[in-house]
């Protein structure tokens, strides 16, 4: 039976009951026509109980009725939180069933459409992953043969042939590194990045960082320095060596040239070791450092043109380092630098 029916039936039984009691007692004060102790005067005291049992039962039957409501917000709620596929149990043929069972259709199919979702993702990511990979393949012969035409192996070359060559092997350097963003970047969306973590020397994977930019530091004349001490830790080696080059690089374009400098500091604490790369470059804004870890942001798309960038290098260091369990933040204020740190738990653990 209908809820809305239910009360209207109970309501009217009341509207009734009560009215004829009203009636039967204005009768009997004006007329006296019923008798102490008579059968009538019976009746109207159990019409005066149906009444004041209706009056309590109204209430009771709407608490039941809507009792389900409160399951379905609770439900409700968690589909919000992306738990889809939720039901509510309830078995009434009233107008809370039917919400009931208009709910359990929308998270079945909400739940359905999610799943369709992720597969297509997934089918996405690795479409894009399989590209990306072929785009990088031919790059490297161009590579090789503009470093073979550049040593001259093949010929004499006059300056402007040799600048042209360096021009070209510039360009799939470039090329190459964001080709290789996106490999990386789409490889963590599908989890198929791949790290060899082992007991390593920290400081060695930090060392070999620095000196690799060393050079084009020094180029620009901006001092590069690093602070650590040895301590064998779970790592990966090659992929923190990644983090720590790509927040150096950063670097270099946010600091001045024969102004700049750029320190790579190590900290232990009692749970992991902190890596910070400081720089006392142009700095970042504050509205701005929330989304920096979010794939091709970039807090300055005119000056990441000019000097090469993808947007992606910050949202990969996340991804390394996230699977690392470690976590990774920026301290920043405009026209004062910038101070990247990432963490790395002295504890290993897994990641599924």
């Amino acid at each position: 039976m209908k809820i809305v029916t239910k009360l209207y039936m109970l309501i009217g039984v009341l509207i009734v009951a009560a009215a004829f009691n009203l009636f039967l007692l204005y009768q009997d004060e004006k007329l006296g026509i019923f008798g102490e102790g008579s059968n009538q005067e019976t009746l109207i005291q159990v019409l005066l109980g149906v009444d004041i049992a209706t009056f309590f039962l109204v209430p009771v039957v709407i608490r039941q009725s809507l009792a389900p409501l409160e399951s379905i917000s609770k439900a409700l709620a968690r589909v919000k939180e992306g738990m889809y596929g939720e039901k509510v149990k309830y078995k009434g043929e009233d107008e809370i069933g039917e919400l009931v069972s208009s709910f359990n259709v929308m998270s079945d199919t909400i739940k359905e459409k999610e799943e369709i979702a992720k597969r297509t993702d997934l089918a996405k990511d690795e479409f894009l992953a399989m590209i990306t990979h072929e785009l990088k393949t031919p790059l490297v012969p161009i590579q090789g043969y503009a470093d073979i035409l550049l040593a001259e192996h093949l010929g004499k070359l006059n300056p402007e042939q040799k600048n042209r060559l360096e021009i070209i092997k510039s360009s799939s350097t470039t090329l190459l590194g964001i080709i290789s963003d996106l490999l990386d970047v789409q490889k963590l969306e599908i989890g198929k990045l791949r790290m060899k973590k082992e007991d390593s020397d920290i400081q060695d994977s930090i060392e070999r960082s620095v000196n690799a930019l060393l050079p084009q530091a020094e180029t620009k004349e901006i001092q590069l320095t690093f602070s650590a001490k040895n301590f064998v830790i779970v790592h990966d080696p090659e992929r923190i060596k990644q983090v720590i080059t790509n927040l150096i690089k950063n670097a270099l374009i946010a600091v001045e040239s024969k102004k700049g400098k750029i320190q790579v500091l190590m900290e232990e604490t009692p749970s992991d070791i902190k890596i910070s790369v400081k720089d006392n470059g142009m700095g970042i804004p504050k509205d701005k450092q929330k989304d920096l870890f979010k794939k091709f942001y970039q807090v300055d798309a005119t000056l990441t043109r000019e000097r090469g960038g993808s947007g992606l290098g910050l949202a990969i260091c996340k991804g390394i380092i996230d699977n690392h369990g470690g976590q990774i933040s920026v301290e920043s204020e405009e026209g004062k630098g910038a101070k990247f740190t990432f963490t790395i738990p002295k504890q290993s653990i897994a990641i599924a």
